[in-house]
């Protein structure tokens, strides 16, 4: 009954016990309350947006930017776009970008590309692509359109590896010198428009990883003459079979190769972020590459799924956000072609399918005179930063 008996022994237990049990909760109040707070800072910490974030937001980029997917593959975006609000959220699905005020012609306003990405990039499934080589190929014509590499635009040993001289399936070959209108004749003297700078848009390639191509056939955008015409890479009505019609929104067919490369120079001329140009058989290729390793592995072989003359995006061949690659126009390119035929040069060249004729698929070549027009024939726009 003392102050060491027993009773007191017992009450002071109690007493060290309920304080230890007050102290341990203190103690435990503290940390959640330091956790909450490091949460708090983390939620405050803002993550890289995504493709699919600008996709959402609808945000126009001020200037060049590199973003991201969501499987953290770059996307190089000029000032002046957006990302389009039915774009893929990766690399595989593709990625499509959409003029805001890149160009100061409303009527090219609107237009989309398709970015072509240069070198690995993780897919969807979290492996990685094999390497894509900026280059000119060739392709199996069997499934499943293999890719053979004839010319690489760069190597290691040689960064201009596009300036040797390489002729495939043989006639053709990407004149690499300086710029050239072409010359309008049937006869021995006819030769077709080049690059209007190779050499430079192969440098943007290296250094933004890629490029862009138009998402769809060029349209009639603006104009009073082939020096000034400007095109619209966007949904277009087709025109009729029996002329071309220069109205805003149709389908640019009836053109020459000379004058599709005036056109595709013009339409980004007044922009101080990007420059267009007349598609080449680099871009034309290793878009193709990019096509088959995102899983339509005979694309190269695809021909055309309409037997008349459509509009833009209708006919089922669409392809990583891409249109009609194998379908409804065949497309003038840069590259020039060494055939002559009954006394006349055959120098300019065209890609891919058209209507009505199921011979021709996304990889093919043909050569015409420096004069050829038909409803047929149309072209589409290399971009580049």
């Amino acid at each position: 009954m003392g102050d060491n008996g027993l009773i007191e022994q017992a009450k002071k237990t109690k007493n060290i016990t309920e304080q230890s049990i007050e102290d341990e909760a203190e103690k435990l109040n503290r940390l959640s309350q330091e956790f909450a707070n490091l949460m708090s800072e983390d939620e405050e910490i803002e993550r890289p947006k995504t493709v699919a974030d600008y996709k959402e937001s609808g945000e126009v980029f001020d200037e060049t930017k590199t973003i991201y997917d969501e499987k953290e593959n770059e996307i190089t975006v000029p000032g002046g776009f957006k990302i389009a609000s039915d774009s893929g959220d990766t690399l595989q699905q593709g990625v499509v970008i959409e003029d805001v005020n890149a160009s100061t012609n409303e009527a090219v306003q609107g237009s989309q590309f398709v970015w072509i990405p240069v070198g690995k990039f993780i897919k969807d499934d979290g492996t990685k692509s094999n390497e894509i080589i900026l280059g000119r190929y060739i392709f199996s014509t069997t499934s499943p359109g293999t890719p053979t590499l004839e010319q690489a635009a760069y190597t290691e040993e040689n960064s201009e590896n596009y300036k040797e001289t390489k002729i495939i399936e043989e006639y053709y070959n990407e004149y690499s010198g300086a710029h050239r209108d072409g010359v309008a004749s049937s006869g021995l003297d006819g030769i077709n428009a080049t690059a209007n700078d190779l050499g430079a848009w192969i440098d943007s390639v290296k250094e933004n990883g890629g490029y862009y191509i138009g998402r769809y056939e060029a349209s009639y955008a603006s104009g009073t003459s082939v020096e000034n015409y400007k095109a619209a890479t966007k949904v277009s009505e087709h025109n009729s079979t029996s002329s071309m019609s220069y109205n805003p929104g149709t389908l640019w067919n009836y053109i020459t190769e000379l004058e599709a490369s005036k056109v595709a120079i013009n339409t980004y001329e007044d922009s101080l972020v990007v420059k267009s140009d007349l598609m080449n058989s680099y871009a034309w290729d290793t878009a193709i590459v990019y096509i088959q390793e995102c899983g339509n592995t005979n694309y190269a072989n695809q021909n055309s799924k309409n037997n008349d003359l459509a509009n833009t995006g209708i006919n089922n061949d669409e392809v990583c956000k891409i249109n009609d690659m194998a379908s409804n126009l065949r497309e003038w390119t840069t590259e020039y072609s060494s055939f002559t035929h009954s006394g006349g040069t055959y120098p300019c060249t065209r890609r891919g399918g058209n209507y009505g004729n199921s011979n021709r698929y996304t990889a093919f070549r043909n050569n015409i005179s420096a004069t050829y027009n038909e409803s047929y024939i149309g072209f589409r726009l290399s971009l580049y930063i």
